[in-house]
Parts: structure tokens; sequence; C-alpha cells
């Protein structure tokens, strides 16, 4: 994305040897001048790459996640463009550069020190914050380098590992991460989400992402039995309450601008108003007639993302994008969710229908809905309906994330509602035949790095290899 806005919280500007922490509310306290240290405290170092990783969570990949799946609207200048599919290699340069420079060189300088200075707990988290990223690139973007990134001692033109490769690795430096913070479970240091320095959420956020790619894959391989098994080894150990203590979220304390501000509330009231916003959204008339079962009550979840008439999105206080509103990295639904479509394929429809009730629950818990469970005999979870009933949860549960682009991908676009006449509503393209497939290789990585794959605009539009 051309950056000519501010809603960036953090902006880091990492050497080798150094690194600027912009956001002097994550930093006080800290001895070390930032801004000329010979080195620094992976614990500093460490608040700079959760907030280099919020930027890239909440940033520009999830308004234009959410823009694709069409829970949010662009509506001017090349937001506009954005909606429609109108984009280049050049949009996501920041972005890229953000993923690597930003996030997985400051976490990979974390991992260093912390182990060698003994903070063992300090490098298994980082470690955990890289699976999460990097898994979250190789969907975004296939073929990425990983195995040869950030490491200029051995080369400056990285290799583009293949996309199931990457995500073997990011199983494993997720298994790595579990394996050095269970044994060290004492809390961390420098933790600016929801968690507080608590390990075993940390831990619980690393079994869902696991389950969360083990469930991208699964489609490549038909959806095994195999793949399906461990999709549901892995959630079963993740973030689960359904009061939403354990959600994994970042946090906007003070709500300062070009501090720790609430990105979408930087970006939609304060630095381009007007670009951004919810006047064609797909959600508000879903969840409406949604509520046409008699059993399902979305008006809470409605109504914390979205203004009264639904064309807008929520920026007043106890809303989603108020200045101090949280943003979510994994929520509780989510794993309920990777559950219940897991079993759904396993042909266990109990148990599915069990998870997506509590996926319902946790809605009515945090958001304030009245949703009723569903039972064996209600249409929405019959036979027929059951698959795409958990697939319209998982669509909704994943609001305004990168995750929503993700999952809808996974599943061909399968979004779908009856409306108050029966008449069958899908999701559609907002111009052409096609839906987005991933991002685009940047403009800067294709001049600087000939293992950069051959890329045009078309292929905007051609499933990464976990989708074909």
């Amino acid at each position: 994305m051309k950056k000519n806005n501010k809603y960036v919280v953090i902006i880091i500007a990492l050497t080798f040897a150094a690194f600027i922490a912009g956001c002097k509310s994550f930093t006080n306290g800290y001895s070390v001048n930032p801004l000329a240290p010979s080195s620094a405290p992976a614990t500093q170092t460490f608040t700079g790459a959760q907030g280099a990783f919020d930027e890239f969570m909440e940033g520009f990949p999830a308004m234009d996640a959410a823009m694709w799946t069409q829970q949010a609207t662009g509506t001017d200048r090349q937001f506009m463009g954005y909606y429609n599919y109108s984009t280049s290699a050049q949009d996501f340069q920041n972005d890229w550069a953000t993923a690597y420079t930003n996030v997985l060189m400051n976490l990979r300088l974390v991992e260093g020190e912390a182990s060698a200075k003994g903070q063992p707990n300090l490098a298994g988290a980082a470690k955990i914050l890289e699976g999460i990223e990097m898994g979250t690139v190789t969907a975004l973007w296939g073929s990425v380098p990983y195995s040869q990134a950030v490491q200029p001692k051995v080369t400056l033109t990285p290799k583009f590992d293949a996309q199931l490769d990457v995500y073997k690795e990011v199983q494993t430096i997720l298994d790595n991460g579990i394996a050095q913070l269970s044994a060290n479970p004492s809390p961390l240091p420098a933790d600016i989400f929801s968690s507080k320095g608590n390990p075993s959420i940390w831990l619980a956020a690393a079994h869902t992402a696991k389950a969360r790619y083990y469930m991208q894959v699964a489609r490549h391989d038909g959806y095994s039995g195999a793949d399906l098994n461990k999709v549901v080894s892995e959630a079963q150990q993740g973030i689960l309450a359904t009061d939403g203590s354990q959600d994994f979220m970042f946090l906007h304390p003070s709500g300062t601008y070009n501090g720790d501000m609430n990105l979408w509330n930087s970006f939609i009231v304060t630095d381009r108003s007007g670009y951004f916003g919810a006047s064609k959204n797909f959600v508000v008339p879903m969840m409406k007639a949604l509520a046409l079962d008699g059993k399902t009550d979305d008006s809470g979840r409605l109504s914390y993302y979205f203004t009264p008439d639904g064309k807008d999105l929520n920026t007043s206080a106890g809303g989603a994008y108020s200045s101090t509103s949280p943003y979510p990295i994994i929520r509780a639904s989510e794993t309920h969710l990777l559950l219940a479509e897991a079993y759904e394929r396993l042909g266990n429809t109990s148990s599915a229908i069990a998870e997506l009730n509590d996926a319902r629950q946790y809605n009515n818990n945090v958001f304030h809905d009245n949703s009723k469970p569903y039972v064996a005999t209600d249409a929405a979870v019959s036979s027929a309906n059951l698959r795409q009933t958990i697939f319209n949860e998982e669509y909704l549960s994943l609001m305004h994330q990168i995750e929503a682009f993700n999952f809808a991908r996974r599943v061909n676009y399968q979004i779908q509602y009856k409306d108050s006449t029966g008449t069958i509503v899908k999701l559609v393209p907002t111009s052409g035949t096609k839906f987005p497939q991933r991002f685009l290789y940047p403009t800067n990585e294709i001049n600087a790095n000939p293992h950069t794959p051959v890329q045009s605009t078309v292929d905007l539009f051609k499933p990464t290899t976990v989708n074909k």
C-alpha cells in the first residue's frame, strides 16, 4: 500500500545492531537510549516486535481482507479501487517490509538475546509470535522467503520457499516455542497483549494457531482424517474460554494518536475520513437474516461492529473501533469453530453442534447477544445445513481480521444465507467474476531479489498452493 496516511501505531527502524521504538507509551521505564544503542535489551526489542506485529495484523492487510470479504467497504480514492480489486504490487511494499524487517528481524533478535541472557520464557514467546506472523505471511502471499529470511550473513536475496514447506516450518517454530515456554512458564516481561505476561495464554494461542494452520493445509490434502485430527488435537489445547478471558488481543489502553491508538480508529476518524466504511457490506443483512431461524440473536455483535444503520463502522465508545478498543488476534470463538468444522468433516455431528454452540455462547457472553443453543432437530444444523451454518459463523467470528480472507479462500467464498423470502443470497465478487486469492509480491522485492516469482496483476486471482 502507498502509505500516504498515518495509521501506524509504532514505526520501527531497524539495523542489524539497533532499533528505534517510536511509541513512548510502550517503552517508558527503559534506561537504554533507544535512539543510539549499541545493543537493545531483549525485553525492549520484544516490545517493538509486538508493536510491529500489531501494525501488520491490524493495519492495511486486515483492512484489505475486510474489503475483499465484503465485511467493510472502500468508499473513496484508492480504497474504492481496492474494494473492487484494483491493486498493484506497489500497494504491498510497506506491509511486506513490516512483516520481515520490523517483525521477523526483531523476533530473531529477541530469540537470540533472550536465550543468551537467561530468559528462555521470552525466547519461547518470541518463537510463538514468529509462528503466527509467518503462518499469516505465507497464507497471504503463498511461497515466501523463510529458511533464508533475515539472515544477511547468509544472503541478501533469500530464496522463496514453497508454501507447504513454510507451513511445516511454521509448525516447527510453534512447537519449539511451546516447548521452551512450557519448560520455563514464568511470567513474561514486556507483554503488551491482553495476556499481560500470562504464559498459559501464550501457549493456548500457539495451539490455536497450530490448529488454524493445519486446517489451512488440510484443504490441499483433501481434508484427510489425519489432518483434521491434528486440528482437533491442537484446538483442544487452544484458547477456549467462552467468557473471552483467554482471548489474545492487542491493547490500545490510552488511545493516543500516533501512539497506542486503535489503528482503524486512527484511519477512519483522523487520517483518511471517508475512505473506508461499511456502506456495501455483506454481513449486516446476513446477521439480520440469520435471526429468522428463531434461535439466533446477533444484535449485540452487530452493534459492536457497526453503526445503527449498518452503513458504517462503530467508532464510538464501547464499539469495535473507538480509539481505545482492543483488536483481536485470536478469539476463543475461532478455536471452537475450527473444532466444529473438523468434527463435521469427520462425521461427528454431535460434537460439531456442541462446538458451534460454544461459539454462540461466546458471542452471548462477549457481545451480549441472546442466541439459544441449537439442538439436533433444528434445520440450521441438519445434515444438509450444518456445514454451511458453521461456515457462516466462522466468517462472522473472524470479523475484520486477516483470517476472514484466509478462511473465505479456503472454502471458496462459500458464504450464503436465506433472506425473508427464502431466497439464497450468496457472496459474489464486487467486480468481475473472480474473487482475490492472494496478495501480490511487492515492487521492491521484485526489483531487489531475483528469486521473486514472476507475477502479473492477474495472479491476484490465482489460488496459492493450499487453496488449489
